[in-house]
């Protein structure tokens, strides 16, 4: 976990225009500043940026400015993330996909980093931001899908829910020890997962069900040598064909799926300082090294902290 705060502020408009560029994208992912506001005397933004491994929180205080994104953008950006922006105080309109929403105080948007978009500071705006690597949400399987551009219901319980757990989070994540940040991390994505998507519903057979069943009997039995997406089956009473069809939007698969919740439940013991190849059922370090870095884009010895020696 790293803290870091950085402003702009007291320099002419060209250098504060080219300063805050460099600054949002450093601090959030690549943006090209399009302008500031012309009748506003100086221009000043502060950010403050955290690691919660591999999440990160940014609070952002800036002027009436605007910016884009869009093909120089996305390819100067190292993965593919989401991002959950809410509106603290002030006035922002926010496009992606054709829509653009328009923010208020209370106001929660996601937006896609694959994907065009731009936004309108229009009064000084007071935001928190959740970014987070479309990998970790591939852990909660159908619960992280979501529309680009999408504008979730402020007033809904589990996205009230997630506003407040963000507020308690970043008072204390400071203070967190070292043991509590993969709780805490498990713990911010499963609320996004519920603030982006209903729970499914429909009868027993719907293939929405038989997903939320199937992924729900993967995560109790993890660590069965013997879970395969035939025991998965066989457990809930359905065909292996059936329980196919109800992974196959995601293009994931029973066994692509099974590969990344291990991965994720070997990230957090890693991050606690334990051994985890052969308890996670690969057959050396350099193979669970190997798969590692697929899944999430780095090697564990670069996990902060005990991870580094814990492999």
């Amino acid at each position: 976990m790293t803290d870091e705060v950085r402003t702009v502020q007291g320099v002419g408009r060209a250098q504060a225009q080219d300063a805050w560029g460099r600054l949002l994208s450093s601090t959030h992912l690549p943006w090209s500043i399009a302008e500031l506001d012309a009748d506003a005397p100086g221009f000043r933004a502060t950010v403050r940026r955290r690691h919660l491994a591999d999440l990160v929180l940014v609070d952002c205080t800036c002027d009436p400015c605007s910016g884009t994104r869009r093909a120089h953008d996305i390819a100067a950006t190292d993965g593919e993330y989401l991002v959950m922006l809410m509106t603290l105080s002030g006035r922002e309109v926010v496009g992606q996909g054709g829509r653009q929403a328009q923010l208020r105080p209370g106001s929660v948007v996601v937006w896609d980093s694959t994907t065009p978009a731009e936004f309108v500071v229009q009064e000084r705006l007071v935001k928190r931001s959740l970014v987070v690597p479309k990998a970790a949400l591939a852990e909660v399987g159908s619960r992280g899908l979501l529309l680009t551009g999408t504008v979730l219901d402020s007033s809904a319980p589990a996205v009230t829910l997630l506003g407040a757990y963000l507020d308690g989070l970043s008072s204390t994540l400071d203070d967190l020890p070292l043991a509590a940040l993969p709780a805490a991390r498990n713990a911010t994505i499963e609320l996004l997962a519920a603030a982006l998507q209903d729970a499914p519903a429909g009868p027993p057979g719907h293939p929405a069900v038989v997903r939320a069943a199937a992924e729900a009997h993967v995560d109790r039995h993890l660590g069965d040598p013997a879970l395969v997406p035939a025991s998965v089956a066989a457990a809930l009473g359905v065909s292996l064909r059936t329980l196919q069809r109800a992974f196959a939007p995601t293009g994931e698969g029973v066994a692509g799926h099974i590969r990344t919740r291990r991965l994720a439940r070997a990230r957090d013991e890693l991050l606690a300082g334990r051994t985890v190849a052969q308890r996670w059922h690969y057959a050396d370090a350099s193979h669970f090294s190997r798969t590692f870095k697929q899944q999430f884009g780095h090697n564990p010895s670069e996990l902060p902290g005990p991870a580094a020696r814990a492999r």
